[in-house]
């Protein structure tokens, strides 16, 4: 953790200046570490990456991450679940909740597919918050086959999923348009949004 940093502040995440700072160095410009920038950015090479792998729509919906860490904020994804995912849908509380109880066959929960950031050692490094492509190929994979993702927001009113979720070509369900943007410069950001 950086020191003066307050977490779970509305708008930061070490995990968006990691990606801005590789965007930055890939076309040779100097960096200095920002907590919150205005727009996230991402290099080419991983949003390449993430181009690379397999599209192809087999799953309807796909949920991967948390809930226990954040309740108040996702409980409206297990009701969403239970109503809409089918046996085509993946579903993931990546908590390794010994107590959880399997949402229906779509939930592989307690499998150790997925992978929960705040369970780590120093939560906020570039090791656990950077998302390497190819230590991770389940969960993008995952996304990128799916429809939806859902992107409920987490410790903050938006979640990083959402971007990840964009750049797997796939759409995110929010329960609200406010949790597509960190920031003023993100909220005018021209989104489409159906509901």
């Amino acid at each position: 953790m950086r020191k003066g940093v307050k977490l779970g502040s509305s708008q930061g995440y070490w995990g968006l200046s990691y990606h801005m700072e590789e965007a930055y160095l890939e076309k040779n410009i100097s960096f200095q570490p920002i907590f919150s920038p205005p727009i996230a950015i991402f290099s080419n090479k991983y949003y390449n990456e993430l181009c690379d792998l397999n599209h192809e729509k087999v799953h309807d919906y796909c949920f991967i991450g948390s809930i226990n860490s954040w309740y108040e904020n996702r409980k409206w994804v297990i009701d969403f679940a239970k109503k809409y995912f089918t046996s085509k849908s993946i579903f993931i509380n990546t908590d390794n909740d010994p107590n959880w109880k399997l949402l229906g066959d779509f939930d592989y929960s307690n499998k150790n597919l997925g992978y929960c950031p705040k369970n780590q050692q120093n939560n906020q490094s570039k090791n656990v918050q950077y998302r390497v492509i190819k230590e991770n190929l389940f969960y993008f994979e995952t996304m990128c086959k799916s429809k939806y993702v859902l992107c409920p927001a987490g410790d903050t009113e938006w979640s990083f999923r959402f971007y990840e979720t964009l750049m797997c070509k796939t759409l995110p369900i929010v329960i609200s348009w406010h949790h597509t943007y960190r920031t003023k410069e993100e909220a005018n950001i021209k989104y489409k949004y159906l509901w």
